[in-house]
């Protein structure tokens, strides 16, 4: 991990140079080329991107900037540049913070090579420096690693007995082909090595069979494959350190279901390496559930930049001991001008507070082509419930509990099952009686049918039509309620904006994310859709 540097250099002052140069013969002053000098003509800020590799910087890259004490700065633009042209920027508004450090997230808009940069950062200062100034450094960018990533689903050897299972994924929708995963062990040998022959630009698990169980101690994973686009063959290694204690989040047999189980579980403030556990959304994307001291979140990539996906989460939160509570509905999503990825955070504040415990339960879908009518196949939703508890008010002892469970429909048939029940329209003339309605039969439940008709007065319900009763938790906003009832048939209302989860006598579980507007006075700017997974627990 690179860490943020405090300081690198400090701005020397110039004293009496704007009398020496009033002072100077204008025949000189024409003879020879002079640099502009003075308050304005500089900025009182170093420099620094938080990597050389070019892949590195393509989604998590960011610019490091370092205010003196003295100087004050506003409204900084940064920008990676090889002559005139500009491969990645990142901005930031308002007055930076002096004497400390500023992370300004890169966006790059052309993937760059091995060569000779320079990073150039434009800001405004105080006084009466009427223009913008600027500040330029080199930076030499190395050859491009592997645009794929390792991230194991989890980190502790109670959890990797017999095999230790990662997902991958591709950076920024890069095209893999032939690809070999090696586990490298604390000694440098192979411990485990497997071949893929296609990736692609979807997401995988891969499963490296091991003998018993893992060390506690730090691996590498060394990915060496094709780039498609270019027909190189190149190489990228993460480092994870993998921690005593598991047993809970082991690989589980794909049935009916798949289930994945992810955990982030750290102490002693011994954070990185561990801080992070991946998983995927088959047809979707990929995802992260990520906890460090400065980052807590489920962050998620889509592997398709052509399709709407979103994630809706409903939360309990407790943080600081029981000083600050709070339970919401959330919605996060990509579509056109989102950038590459979205998350739902576990913190509340920023800066994070220092102990907190919460839930969430959520929902991923996919809502086919952006701004499309609808009626297409859509990948089948996946649902999760994470767990987590944190404490870093001391540094040395500080620590990170994280536990999830995500689940998505198989073809498969054996049990534990899940089945899902889409709807997506957009545009009343495509709120068709195929479009509007969707349904699926659940053994030993019966028949799930979800219904999101047009207009003020549409029929929009989720009916389970089955003798067996059970409780429906409704969440809106910051409010949920639950109504029991004994016996079914259930019909439940589609909330315009909310969740539905349904916990059935028998133990089957429907979760359901709903929204919907039908009050537009103009048709084509109406819409629902609706994602729920019918699920009996692993």
């Amino acid at each position: 991990m690179n860490h943020v540097f405090r300081r690198i250099a400090t701005t020397l002052a110039l004293v009496g140079l704007g009398a020496s140069l009033a002072a100077m013969p204008s025949a000189a002053s024409a003879a020879t080329k002079t640099h502009r000098v003075g308050p304005c003509s500089s900025l009182p800020v170093n420099i620094k991107l938080s990597t050389h590799d070019p892949t590195g910087l393509l989604e998590d890259g960011y610019a490091w900037i370092y205010v003196n004490p003295k100087g004050t700065i506003r409204s900084a633009m940064v920008r990676v540049m090889r002559g005139n042209r500009t491969y990645a920027r990142g901005r930031i508004v308002g007055r930076m913070a002096s004497g400390r450090t500023t992370l300004i997230r890169m966006h790059v808009g052309t993937r760059m090579g091995k060569g000779k940069y320079r990073v150039k950062v434009t800001a405004s200062k105080p006084g009466r420096c009427g223009r913008r100034v600027s500040k330029s450094r080199p930076w030499h960018f190395s050859t491009p690693s592997l645009g794929l990533k390792a991230i194991p689903v989890s980190t502790r050897i109670g959890d990797n007995v017999g095999t230790v299972r990662f997902a991958l994924r591709p950076v920024r929708r890069t095209k893999v082909g032939w690809t070999r995963v090696s586990l490298i062990g604390p000694g440098g040998g192979v411990v485990s090595q497997q071949v893929i022959k296609s990736i692609g630009s979807k997401q995988v698990l891969v499963d490296l069979p091991i003998r018993g169980k893992l060390k506690a101690a730090k691996y590498r994973v060394r990915l060496t494959g094709k780039d498609m686009a270019s027909g190189i063959y190149r190489s990228s290694t993460q480092a994870w350190v993998f921690g005593k204690g598991g047993g809970g989040a082991k690989p589980v047999a794909t049935t009916g279901q798949l289930t994945q189980k992810v955990a982030v579980d750290w102490t002693n403030g011994k954070w990185d390496g561990r801080q992070v556990g991946g998983f995927i959304a088959p047809g979707i994307g990929y995802g992260e559930v990520v906890c460090s001291p400065y980052q807590q979140w489920v962050r998620f990539y889509p592997s398709d930049t052509s399709r709407e996906s979103a994630m809706m989460t409903w939360t309990y939160k407790n943080w600081d001991f029981g000083k600050g509570t709070e339970k919401s509905l959330r919605e996060a999503k990509y579509t056109e001008g989102t950038g590459p990825d979205f998350r739902e955070g576990m913190n509340k504040f920023g800066p994070t507070e220092k102990h907190s415990t919460g839930t969430f339960q959520g929902i991923i879908s996919d809502r086919g082509p952006i701004d499309g009518p609808g009626g297409v196949a859509l990948a089948s939703p996946t649902t999760f419930d994470l767990d987590w508890v944190w404490d870093f008010s001391k540094t040395g002892q500080s620590y990170c509990h994280v536990k999830a469970t995500f689940r998505t429909q198989t073809d498969q048939i054996t049990d534990p099952l899940a089945r899902s029940v889409q709807i997506v329209w957009r545009g009343e003339a495509n709120a068709t009686a195929k479009n509007t309605v969707s349904d699926i039969d659940f053994p030993d439940l019966g028949n799930v049918q979800a219904i999101c008709q047009a207009g003020p007065n549409g029929y929009r319900r989720l009916i389970v039509d089955s003798a067996i009763g059970g409780t429906v938790y409704t969440r809106e906003g910051s409010q949920d309620y639950a109504v029991n009832q004994a016996d079914g048939p259930l019909v439940m209302r589609l909330p315009n904006n909310g969740m539905l989860f349904v916990q059935m006598n028998n133990g089957d579980r429907i979760l359901v994310s709903s929204r919907w507007k039908v009050n537009d006075p103009v048709a084509s700017n109406n819409w629902c859709v609706v994602a729920a997974q019918v699920y009996s627990p692993s």
